[in-house]
């Protein structure tokens, strides 16, 4: 079907889609943090989930209090758009900022000021490349940034947080831009990388060459832009891979081919929707470990009034996907590009296009009847 601009609509009735999709999360605040047009790019927490870092076009960056909202301090950590944005997992008031202008930085939400920057140089190169992606390993020792290709090179760099000098980098991996770097969760060695050639790699960066180092090369064939690590059994060895294209693909990282790949025709109708040029994927989370991951994903990409968000679940064991959840709002909104899951509280934040920073919290209806229903079941089901 040719797109002609017309809005996305459902494709059975709200009573239905109310059955099919049981989870409801309601917008309980929300603050507009950008100018007109201007969007939200990325979101950040840090450890407590007490503040939120958002980061928007224009290169600011906006921290606010996470149950509030209310706008905390700004800043303007970069001259060129930011790529992004993290917590230090050590401290609160560190926030990690990246920049296609070649740096990543680190600073002090205290004071306003920049503790320390990172030059995307090496020696093998001294041009300065832009950054795509960065991440900082769980023990915070090691900074790793991903990329635009430079000179015939994408790069992976390294560098020992400590101090400020470049350790080194891998070039021979990948052959165009790196979209992604992301550390184990587990394992502050074990890192991974996606790029616009395709293929996803993954590296103990222990080892002491670029080819001793990649463990597993696994062929996207096409662009990731987003992933994530996730658990399965206790063990963080499957990548989930949301594509330029909208499509999904989850991998377990020792198999040539992906467990589970989603077109994003095959999203849209588990949406219950019409339109798969309307349609895009947000994030993919897991409620708990071990449990199947939940997927975020929304329509309404050109119009306003047909937007909507919707959560479904990747059903690990019949590989389907599964209706799960809604997240409701009175007010329309244009395409959510970024979301953050807190378990603790079984709610998300969500930031977009039309530059408001919302927080959805599960419909506390909902909560109630499933816990006395499995308060019910459980004394059903004692022995004696």
């Amino acid at each position: 079907m040719e797109y002609d601009g017309q809005a996305d609509s459902d494709t059975c009735a709200q009573e239905e889609l109310s059955r099919l999709f049981q989870s409801s999360y309601g917008s309980v605040t929300s603050t507009t943090v950008a100018k007109k047009d201007t969007y939200c790019l990325h979101l950040a927490h840090d450890t407590t989930w007490d503040s939120v870092a958002v980061a928007m076009s224009d290169r600011s960056v906006a921290v606010l209090n996470g149950s509030t909202l209310q706008n905390l301090f700004t800043f303007t950590p970069h001259e060129k758009s930011i790529t992004g944005l993290k917590f230090s997992s050590t401290s609160h008031n560190l926030i990690w900022t990246s920049s296609n202008e070649g740096l990543v930085k680190l600073w002090d939400a205290r004071s306003n000021k920049m503790e320390k920057e990172f030059v995307g140089k090496s020696e093998e190169s001294a041009v300065t490349k832009p950054i795509n992606s960065f991440d900082v390993s769980g023990n915070e020792k090691i900074l790793c940034a991903g990329t635009e290709l430079v000179q015939n090179g994408a790069y992976v760099l390294f560098w020992d947080i400590r101090g400020s000098e470049i350790l080194g980098g891998y070039w021979d991996s990948h052959t165009d831009d790196i979209t992604q770097v992301k550390f184990h969760p587990s394992q502050p060695d074990t890192v991974a990388t996606a790029s616009t050639d395709g293929l996803i790699n993954v590296y103990d960066i222990s080892q002491n060459s670029e080819d001793d180092a990649l463990t597993y090369c696994m062929n996207a064939s096409v662009t990731i832009d987003k992933l994530a690590w996730m658990s399965q059994n206790g063990r963080y060895e499957r990548l989930s891979g949301i594509t330029d294209i909208h499509s999904l693909q989850y991998w377990d990282i020792k198999e040539a081919s992906p467990l589970h790949k989603f077109s994003r025709e095959e999203m849209t109708a588990a949406m219950r929707r019409k339109l798969h040029e309307e349609c895009y994927l947000v994030s993919v989370d897991m409620p708990c470990v071990g449990e199947d991951p939940v997927i975020l994903a929304g329509s309404g990409l050109e119009n306003e009034a047909s937007s909507c968000l919707r959560l479904l679940k990747l059903d690990l064991q019949s590989g389907r996907l599964q209706p799960y959840g809604m997240l409701i709002s009175k007010q329309k909104q244009l395409m959510t590009r970024a979301a953050l899951y807190n378990k603790g509280t079984d709610s998300y934040i969500t930031a977009g296009e039309c530059g408001v920073v919302r927080v959805w919290k599960r419909d506390e209806k909902e909560v109630v009847r499933k816990e006395t229903k499995a308060k019910h079941q459980k004394h059903r089901a004692k022995p004696y």
